[in-house]
């Protein structure tokens, strides 16, 4: 029997395992240092629309340090609904308006993804840069403005969220 040339054998294994490699994508595994802090859940009416969970370094939240908010959805929400309630957020929490409205919901939708139950949307905030954006693990994109990546990590950890319970149980001050 003739021996395969040396090349078939890497090439094989680089066939068998690239189906699989979209799988074993993990945002938080990008950032080993990366530990949860604290999570909860918002509701709605009564109505649980997802669970979140903030990580950080060591599970030390300090918001000049990168960290992460994982949001696992728990009912059908299109991109378009989430770019425009993230968009809401932001203005109330800056109390205005902003300039460029349509320019950041073009953003957020770039980032976003339409989610169903079950689904997991990654936020990675890096402070001074921007924050990246994952979905079903796959990766969407990022945001390059600093100041928008921070108002939207500020959604949830700022002093003025609208929902300061999730933000206490986020920040691990609930227990």
């Amino acid at each position: 029997m003739k021996a395969l040339p040396k090349f078939v054998g890497p090439l094989l294994l680089l066939y068998l395992t690239w189906g699989d490699v979209s799988a074993r994508i993990s945002p938080l595994a990008d950032y080993p240092s990366l530990r949860s802090v604290g999570s909860g859940v918002l509701t709605w009416w009564g109505i649980r629309v997802y669970k979140a969970t903030l990580y950080a370094p060591q599970g030390e939240y300090h918001p000049n340090m990168p960290h992460a908010l994982e949001i696992v959805y728990r009912m059908d929400i299109s991109r378009e609904r989430l770019a425009k309630t993230s968009l809401k957020q932001i203005e109330k929490i800056r109390g205005h308006a902003l300039a460029d409205r349509d320019a950041v919901l073009d953003q957020f939708k770039a980032v976003f993804c339409d989610v169903t139950p079950g689904d997991v949307i990654v936020g990675v905030h890096l402070p001074g840069e921007g924050a990246r954006f994952y979905c079903r693990k796959d990766y969407l994109g990022r945001i390059d403005d600093p100041e928008l990546a921070a108002a939207f990590f500020n959604i949830w950890l700022s002093p003025a969220t609208a929902k300061p319970r999730l933000r206490a149980a986020l920040l691990g001050e609930d227990q």
